[in-house]
């Protein structure tokens, strides 16, 4: 599954569908049974009042996740079928393990701490919990709490979030820009021209694609909109990450 399709995925789960927190499942349809069997796996996270709450939901028929079973439900095949167990996920499907979130923000490549810096369908993690960047500011995560109760989309710099990083099971593919676009400049070389040899240092920071120049070497022109960076000029596709 691509990085774009993980994310697409993600974000329809919180806008298109009724969804419900809870601890140990990865896209069940909530039923009395399941709140029963999960209320005595992990007892503490299920006290009288939440289980009262989770009982009244019942009759909407949402799915259940919790924050690290959204991330696994969809890599195991989770697309909100009521035809299908689990919403059509198969547990353990496509070499993806049944981890918790601590592990699943462990087995992340490419970590980072600076949010700026962050691709699409990128997991984000703090202890004990982890969602999934879905552009434009956005993260998917099922998360209890705050008034929140199931699957949601959140603002990236407001949940407190401690780092980000790559899924191992996930293929990341660069985005398309257009012009017009806004853009972190990772801070290497910009280039006179689209087609330059030489390069000429340039600091990171927020930026904005001024001109297009498909199939060339240097296909951005970028301009810097912070006063971070000094970027300003035609710059490599590597150097930038889409906001």
């Amino acid at each position: 599954m691509t990085n774009l399709e993980f994310a697409a995925r993600a974000k329809d789960a919180a806008q298109s569908y009724d969804t419900v927190y809870l601890w140990g499942t990865f896209g069940s349809p909530l039923t009395e049974k399941l709140i029963r069997k999960k209320a005595e796996q992990y007892p503490a996270r299920y006290p009288t009042s939440r289980k009262n709450t989770l009982k009244k939901r019942i009759p909407q028929a949402p799915w259940a996740f919790d924050c690290v079973g959204l991330i696994k439900g969809i890599l195991w095949g989770w697309e909100g079928d009521p035809e299908k167990t689990y919403g059509g996920a198969i547990y353990k499907a496509n070499g993806v393990p049944d981890r918790g979130a601590d592990a699943v923000a462990r087995a992340c490549t490419e970590k980072s701490e600076d949010l700026s810096r962050i691709a699409v369908g990128e997991a984000v993690y703090k202890d004990g919990h982890i969602g999934i960047y879905v552009g434009d500011g956005k993260v998917a995560e099922a998360t209890l709490g705050n008034g929140y109760d199931g699957v949601v989309l959140t603002d990236l710099h407001a949940r407190g979030w401690t780092g980000h990083g790559k899924l191992p099971w996930v293929t990341y593919q660069a985005e398309e820009m257009q012009k017009g676009d806004e853009v972190f400049f990772r801070g290497t070389e910009h280039y006179p021209s689209s087609t330059a040899a030489k390069g000429y240092p340039a600091r990171a920071g927020k930026a904005r694609i001024t001109l297009l120049a498909p199939d060339k070497a240097h296909p951005y022109h970028v301009v810097h909109s912070d006063g971070e960076s000094n970027v300003h000029g035609w710059v490599n596709r590597e150097d930038l990450v889409k906001n």
